[in-house]
């Protein structure tokens, strides 16, 4: 329960990265807003207020669109300049920032504004925020998706439950005796030695909500393309968001007589096998070196020049587990020692803490070890700003 809670916790975080950007050109916006000076109020305080007309009507028709740029300018300052994460400010005022009339406001903003840092920061905002909405919509989807499954599932059972007990009904002394004596000769022991056949990854059939949260991404990989793009320059500059559920989705769009979807797995394809020649060429590189301190070397000098990517990590570790499997072990330790180090320069090249806490729990299987990961990582840390002597 304590992992869970931690790890929500750090992927709230990671989540907030991208608001940062907001929060460091906010102090454009700031220069740019009217002063607030009387004490900030939620915009349903201004709804809610008597001066505020939200139907409007006749000569007071301008009074009360005043009065609604006035709430929403409100409610803008307080998302900007609240002390808090934004997507928590967000998250707490859903149904406001879900609002079409809100969200056409901030649109309309952003587009007749002059200032270029406090567009840019407003773009920022109103990606989060639609972002934010589209997550939870879908999370409520799927929500209602299971709760149906659930109903149907009980009462196909049910049905079934009925049925047997009509047909039970119907049968004789003679039969009851016998259908139970079939059920002794079975044994319980049997019974639970079967076991349901679990469903990979690949044939697991792919949920509404599970499209739909990959539409941004298609829209992005398949054409109509800019001047210039093609499948292969698009393949390549989104190649690290192609991951297997992204695959499935445009494999299932394929299969349903799409040509541009298989067009863009044919370039993926191509990409990949560059990706792989490049990173066995990289390998063999670092074999060449002959000792293990020297291979680690060269590995450090590779990082430094951004060759330790996905690719090459995976073919560490696929040498590795073949030279485990023929009964090699000396070799596959040296490739387990060069893969933890690759590893290891490359969480040096990430930008946050989070994100390199996030990756060390993510290869930790132990579930004691990730406590421990994650105790360390909250765990205030206190020193003195200038040591003593």
């Amino acid at each position: 329960m304590k992992f869970t809670l931690a790890i929500a916790a750090l992927t709230a975080t990671l989540s907030s990265v991208s608001a940062f950007s907001t929060y460091s050109k906010s102090v454009a916006f700031a220069r740019n807003t009217r002063a607030i000076t009387s004490p900030l109020f939620g915009i349903l305080d201004e709804i809610n207020g008597d001066s505020f007309n939200l139907l409007g009507g006749g000569d007071n028709d301008n009074e009360s669109q005043n009065d609604m740029d006035k709430a929403y300018e409100t409610f803008l300052a307080q998302l900007v300049f609240s002390a808090n994460d934004p997507r928590l400010d967000i998250i707490d005022n859903i149904d406001l920032c879900s609002d079409p009339v809100w969200l056409g406001w901030l649109q309309n903003k952003i587009d007749t504004g002059t200032d270029v840092e406090e567009k840019m920061a407003l773009r920022d905002l109103n990606e989060m925020i639609l972002d934010i909405v589209k997550r939870m919509a879908l999370s409520k989807a799927g929500e209602e998706r299971e709760a149906k499954d659930k109903a149907e599932a009980e009462a196909a059972r049910l049905e079934s439950a009925g049925a047997e007990a009509d047909e039970g009904r119907k049968m004789s002394d003679t039969d009851v005796l016998r259908k139970a004596s079939s059920v002794d000769r079975s044994g319980l022991g049997e019974a639970a030695d079967v076991k349901q056949e679990k469903i990979s990854f690949y044939k697991q059939e792919l949920t509404p909500e599970i499209r739909m949260s990959y539409d941004d991404m298609v829209k992005k990989v398949l054409p109509p393309y800019k001047p210039g793009d093609s499948p292969t320059s698009v393949v390549f500059a989104y190649y690290d968001q192609f991951d297997a559920q992204f695959i499935k989705v445009l494999k299932e769009r394929s299969d349903n007589g799409e040509t541009e979807s298989q067009g863009v797995l044919d370039a993926l394809s191509v990409e990949q096998g560059k990706r792989l020649e490049a990173a066995t060429a990289n390998l063999k590189e670092v074999l060449a070196a002959g000792e293990p301190m020297r291979m680690e070397g060269v590995i450090v000098k590779m990082s430094k020049n951004g060759k330790i990517d996905e690719p090459f990590l995976l073919l560490l570790e696929a040498n590795a587990n073949q030279a485990a499997a023929a009964g090699a072990q000396g070799p596959a330790q040296l490739m387990r020692r060069l893969g933890q180090r690759a590893i290891e320069e490359k969480d040096k090249l990430s930008q946050t803490k989070e994100i390199k806490l996030l990756r060390k729990l993510l290869r930790t299987d132990d579930s004691d070890k990730r406590e421990e990961l994650l105790a360390e990582a909250f765990t205030p840390k206190q020193g003195l700003i200038v040591s003593t002597i």
